[in-house]
């Protein structure tokens, strides 16, 4: 097992909320698959949904909503890892070299148990989302005082979804991050501690 396979899972729903590019096979990015796909989502999220949104928000009200502003994040968001994602995979690589000089000084890979919390961080963030799902549909129900039929659950699900979305987008990319970040702090920490009793011995045998 590779690094790259041992963060795949986190970096595939990475890539269907437009926060990385699709592999396939893994290691080879589909570029104009990514691109076209994150185009037509968002092309059709911002014209139906958001930019009605923004009008209502900016000429009836006369305000700025929390909602507007994210939506707005998360673009720019979007873009930022599209672009950065060839120094990202770059990183990974470099990474992996590390792990293979860690592997050369002593230190096991631990690419199972590192695939193991990535798949559990995977599986909480699905959780957080159908948890505000439901806490915003039982807020729905609590305000209206009344049942709804099928095709009223189905709108408000609908709604409330989109309407959380680039929140649930900007969780993923802090998870992404700090899955890297604690990866490269372990690596250097493990890297540094060989290092340090490495010249320690040095100096002990030479003295």
């Amino acid at each position: 097992m590779t690094l790259e396979r041992a963060l795949a899972p986190l970096m595939t729903i990475g890539g269907f909320c437009n926060l990385a590019m699709f592999e396939y096979p893994l290691g080879q990015p589909r570029t104009y698959v990514s691109c076209l796909y994150g185009l037509a989502k968002w092309s059709l999220l911002i014209y139906f949904y958001y930019y009605p949104g923004y009008i209502y928000s900016f000429q009836i009200e006369r305000k700025m909503f929390m909602a507007d502003v994210v939506s707005l994040l998360t673009i720019i968001l979007i873009l930022v890892s599209m672009c950065r994602f060839k120094e990202l995979k770059m990183c990974l690589r470099e990474l992996a070299i590390v792990d293979h000089t860690l592997e050369a000084l002593g230190t096991p890979k631990e690419y199972q148990r590192l695939r193991n919390w990535i798949i559990r961080i995977t599986i909480g963030w699905i959780v957080h989302v159908f948890y505000q799902l439901a806490y915003n549909y039982y807020n729905l129900l609590f305000y209206l005082k009344n049942d709804i039929n099928f095709t009223e659950f189905v709108h408000w699900t609908y709604v409330m979804f989109l309407n959380c979305y680039p929140s649930y987008v900007i969780a993923l990319s802090a998870l992404i991050s700090a899955a890297i970040l604690g990866l490269v702090l372990y690596m250097c920490i493990h890297l540094l501690c060989k290092l340090f009793l490495l010249t320690l011995c040095v100096k002990m045998f030479t003295e």
